[in-house]
């Protein structure tokens, strides 16, 4: 279930509610606030709308920075306000890679706090209880099939865990290739819900690095919003920013607000 409210500067919030029994019970309520795809420049009002939420952490789901020279102020300033409100988790997307001295500025997050899970994860306690927050980086290539093996290495990588399991992942559209690994719940960014969004239809195009992993451009399979897949559910966030000469349209920005829920799925 989605709610969404709308705020100065053309920023949405969305209450995203993901009810699952394994779920463990000190963390019935557990609150996410999940942005994507600011591409260095941070939209108006997002600090505000985390800040009043008062998530438990925040998550980045790629694209953090642009490839191109422009300095990343703007997003360690809000980096500074998001950690003052909640710890902050992030992997990279393939902007963030793209981008000439990248190693320099993932640095100097990590120095600021930010705890960057590519290939990694970390685990959450509260109240005796714990639950497992993953991280997968961006398959970083402009080759298809070097995407595919590096997707693949990147998840055999990763250490088993026993209890629910979050996934952060930036490729919404390679659902398909990661639904079966046994996460509860991915969120993820990267399509910019669709940059066009049309009443019926959904969102129309997807970025161009889409032809990359092999994916459709036009009216994507995977674009926004909540998808669920046997015992997996991912919420792909519609991100920030905009990398097109074309506007984005019937398409906002988001800040999604997760609330985790101990119970039966509805």
């Amino acid at each position: 279930m989605n709610v969404p409210r709308c705020y100065a500067g053309h920023v949405q919030e969305t209450a995203y509610r993901v009810r699952s029994l394994k779920i463990p019970s000190a963390f019935d309520g557990f609150k996410i606030a999940h942005i994507s795809d600011l591409h260095s420049r941070p939209a108006e009002g997002a600090a505000e709308i985390i800040a009043s939420a008062k998530p438990d952490i925040t998550v980045i789901t790629g694209d953090l920075m642009q490839d191109d020279d422009k300095p990343i102020g703007e997003i360690t300033a809000l980096l500074k306000e998001l950690l003052s409100v909640s710890p902050v988790y992030m992997v990279t997307g393939n902007h963030d890679l793209w981008r000439m001295g990248h190693e320099q500025d993932l640095c100097e997050l990590k120095k600021m706090g930010v705890r960057i899970l590519d290939n990694e994860h970390a685990e959450i306690e509260k109240n005796g209880e714990k639950l497992a927050i993953y991280g997968v980086g961006d398959p970083f290539s402009r080759v298809p099939y070097i995407i595919t093996k590096n997707l693949k290495k990147s998840f055999s990588e990763l250490s088993d865990y026993d209890g629910y399991k979050i996934l952060l992942f930036h490729r919404a559209n390679l659902f398909d290739e990661i639904k079966d690994y046994g996460f509860d719940l991915i969120l993820s960014g990267h399509m910019h819900g669709g940059q066009i969004a049309l009443p019926y239809l959904g969102g129309m195009l997807a970025p161009s690095s889409a032809c990359l992993s092999g994916k459709r451009m036009f009216f994507p399979k995977y674009c926004s919003g909540v998808v669920e897949d046997g015992k997996t559910t991912m919420i792909i966030n519609r991100g920030m920013g905009n990398t097109l000469p074309l506007p984005r349209w019937g398409n906002r920005p988001e800040v999604g607000i997760v609330t985790l829920l101990r119970c039966e799925k509805q």
